[in-house]
């Protein structure tokens, strides 16, 4: 698997596999850039994918910048633009859909549009906002997480990793859950609860107006993680963005429901390949 070497001498691991035009992976908080190797390898028949592993997860450098969301961001856009991409559709799972979201802005032409996959874009909930974590989660809360992410991370994953995914697939697809669980076991700990206290100060409501590039926000429709209202509001709130609800799905519907999501993802690249090639846009 090739490195990217960062500003800070960091090592990002990336796949690069098929031909075409680019659509960047980028996954969620505590994963790698394995989870989206069933994605990858379909998608890569008709596209050039390339799949990160960012920052501080297992397979790739932590190096001496701090690790946040704004550094991903900075670390998406180093990559984007020293590879020379252009007409790029990216794909955000969870934390990798707020890297992307900062990400946006610096990217500028050579973002031609976004994939959100299960991600509100503020954690923590109060009063005047009940879309952030499922659990009325709160910035009250985050201490404690921290606490136990830093105490005992593998026991912290045990609890965490199988509510990423529908109630009931621990029993259907237990397989599927104990491979996410153990390779989210592999993260560091320390560097996980870094990434989790940046997560909670981030706050996109606003940025999502300013994002004009075609959006497809794709939730599962039971979710543990995110009610439904999380992804509505991107959805509503996004200038050109439109939503897909993949039922029996949670937090994972790339994984929970590879069919379902591939379709959604093909026909969504295809349309901004067609409006590009009305443009008159570059495509690489």
């Amino acid at each position: 698997m090739p490195g990217h070497v960062l500003p800070d001498g960091a090592t990002m691991s990336y796949a690069d596999t098929g031909a075409g035009s680019p659509i960047l992976l980028v996954h969620g908080w505590a994963a790698n850039g394995g989870f989206f190797q069933d994605l990858s390898s379909r998608l890569s028949g008709s596209h050039r994918v390339l799949t990160l592993t960012l920052r501080g997860h297992p397979g790739s450098g932590q190096g001496s910048s701090p690790l946040t969301i704004e550094t991903l961001a900075d670390d998406i856009a180093h990559f984007v633009e020293t590879l020379d991409l252009k007409g790029v559709i990216a794909l955000g799972w969870s934390m990798g859909a707020m890297a992307l979201w900062r990400a946006a802005p610096k990217l500028g032409s050579r973002l031609a549009g976004l994939i959100i996959e299960d991600m509100a874009p503020r954690l923590t909930n109060d009063e005047k906002w009940s879309h952030g974590l499922s659990g009325a989660y709160a910035t009250s809360d985050v201490a404690g997480t921290l606490g136990e992410i830093e105490a005992d991370w593998p026991a912290y994953v045990a609890r965490f990793a199988p509510r990423m995914f529908a109630a009931g697939l621990k029993d259907t697809r237990p397989e599927l859950v104990d491979w996410a669980t153990a390779e989210m076991s592999n993260a560091n700990g320390r560097a996980m609860a870094s990434l989790w206290a940046s997560m909670a100060k981030q706050d996109f409501r606003a940025d999502l107006a300013r994002i004009a590039q075609p959006m497809l926000v794709i939730s599962g429709g039971d979710s543990q993680v995110y009610p439904d209202g999380a992804t509505a509001f991107v959805a509503h709130t996004a200038p050109n963005a439109s939503r897909a609800v993949i039922q029996g799905a949670g937090h994972v519907p790339h994984l929970e429901a590879p069919d379902a999501f591939f379709n959604h993802i093909e026909n969504f690249v295809r349309s901004q390949r067609r409006s590009e090639l009305k443009s008159g846009g570059a495509v690489q």
